[in-house]
This record gives structure tokens, sequence and C-alpha cells, in this order.
């Protein structure tokens, strides 16, 4: 596979986001968290909310799931804090 793509609503703030993961070349690897709209396209495809680099697809494809299941059940600033 070459990459995995959720669309999320968020329940407390009932906002919308875009994660997707993407292979950057043969050892890199990036995730992205895209603020989306009613229709779950992302609002800039030039600015994402978080961006978060990997070495392994494992370690990809984890952080992926673990923010996929945060961004549906916590407030997003708290998580995009911690990782910035």
């Amino acid at each position: 596979m070459k990459g995995l793509f959720n669309k999320i609503k968020n329940l407390p703030t009932r906002r919308r986001f875009v994660v997707s993961t993407i292979r950057k070349d043969d050892s890199s690897f990036e995730t992205a968290v895209f603020e989306a709209n009613f229709f779950y396209l992302p609002r800039s495809w030039s600015r994402p909310a978080l961006v978060i680099a990997s070495t392994t697809k494992d370690e990809a494809w984890d952080t992926h799931y673990l923010l996929t299941s945060r961004l549906t059940k916590e407030y997003p600033i708290r998580i995009f804090q911690e990782y910035s």
C-alpha cells in the first residue's frame, strides 16, 4: 500500500478533519491532519494543521491510527499542542 486516508468528525467540537499518511520515499513517511469542510475536503492543502514525520511504515501507521482515534474523542487543540 502507498498510504492511508481517513475522514473524521470530532465529537466535542463537531469539526471535521482528514488524516492522511503518505510515503515520501523509501525510508520516510508523513502523516498530516487537515481541517476539512462539510464535504470532508481539506480547507487548505498547503497548510495542514499538523504534520508528523516517521521513518518506518509501522510507526507511520501507528501514528495514523492513534491520531484518528484521538481526534474523534478529544479536543483537537490539545492534540496539536502535544505534537508541536
